[in-house]
């Protein structure tokens, strides 16, 4: 090892010493192509940047959490297991593996975008305790958890689309949940946001818990929901949900105004005005249908 570390040192790069196989490799100067069989730890190593494994290929694990990164160039173009980069001070994920088999960590960062994350995710992901005000970027499929607490979100636009099990997006600065997942296989959890209503939950199974304010809980007649929370079946049968949501529909279904680059005729304005007229009328009529129908359950649209 201490020939490898001369040998280094007379090339005139950095050493960092890897072994597989019983031989010694040097990190800062590893073969294009390279497969590591197991785990790569680089946890806590005063690193302020990565060696140039970008050409590498690591099946196990990678991490290089609890060092001074400020920029992910260099990592493993694929890792087989998790990728942990927590605790560094990365203001964005350029650089990363956009190939990860299992958990993708990159919380307590100074994250302001999730760009450069990969598009899917087989573990959880966890960008928890970051910088970001929003969720562009990130993974659209994560197979388990999805974790975006403690950050400045004030929406959830560009969340993943489908989360396998729950979600975490309490503590942030949300005033909607539009932009939520299509659906989330596990709970959703949505405490201390400065919310007014539910509308735009994800698809879920009747028996799984949304967790919210217990002043947002109660409006629909529910109590301790910040701690315990209250089934999607059960809030699916609360009439203020059931109508703030037909009437979240029929104002999606409603005809944007028109926007005219140059003054419209007469004969223009009066025929906007009819399509407007016919199609409000239309979605009024399946509004009123819908409150007539008691056995109906919100949808997400």
């Amino acid at each position: 090892m201490v020939f490898d570390r001369l040998k280094a040192k007379r090339k005139g790069t950095k050493y960092l010493p890897f072994e597989q196989d019983g031989k010694i490799y040097n990190l800062y100067d590893m073969p294009k192509g390279f497969v590591i069989k197991g785990n790569l730890d680089l946890i806590n190593k005063g690193l302020t940047k990565l060696p140039d494994l970008s050409e590498v290929v690591v099946k196990g694990g990678f991490s290089c959490s609890f060092n001074q990164l400020t920029t992910l160039k260099g990592a493993p173009k694929e890792v087989g297991g998790g990728f942990r980069c927590q605790s560094n001070k990365l203001t964005s994920l350029k650089g990363a593996p956009q190939i990860v088999g299992g958990d993708f960590i990159c919380s307590y960062n100074q994250l302001t975008s999730l760009e450069g994350a990969p598009e899917e995710v087989g573990g959880y992901f966890d960008c928890s305790e970051n910088k970001l005000t929003s969720l562009e970027g990130a993974p659209q499929i994560v197979g388990e958890e999805f974790y975006c607490y403690r950050n400045q979100l004030t929406s959830l636009e560009g969340a993943p689309q489908t989360v396998g099990e729950e979600f975490y997006c309490y503590r942030n600065q949300l005033t909607s949940l539009e932009g939520a997942p299509q659906t989330v296989g596990g709970g959703f959890h949505c405490q201390s946001n400065k919310l007014t209503s539910l509308v735009g939950l994800p698809q879920m199974e009747e028996s799984k818990k949304i967790y919210c304010d217990d002043s947002l809980g109660n409006k629909y007649g529910f109590l301790d929901t910040w701690m315990y929370g209250v089934s999607y079946e059960q809030l699916c049968e609360s009439p203020l949900y059931r109508s703030e949501t037909a009437m979240n529909r029929v104002r999606n279904k409603l005809p944007q105004k028109n926007i005219e680059t140059k003054p419209a005729s007469t004969k223009q304005q009066e025929k906007v005005k009819t399509k407007q007229q016919e199609a409000f009328e239309r979605t009024n009529a399946e509004f009123s249908q819908w409150l007539k129908d008691n056995s109906a359950k919100p949808t997400r649209e």
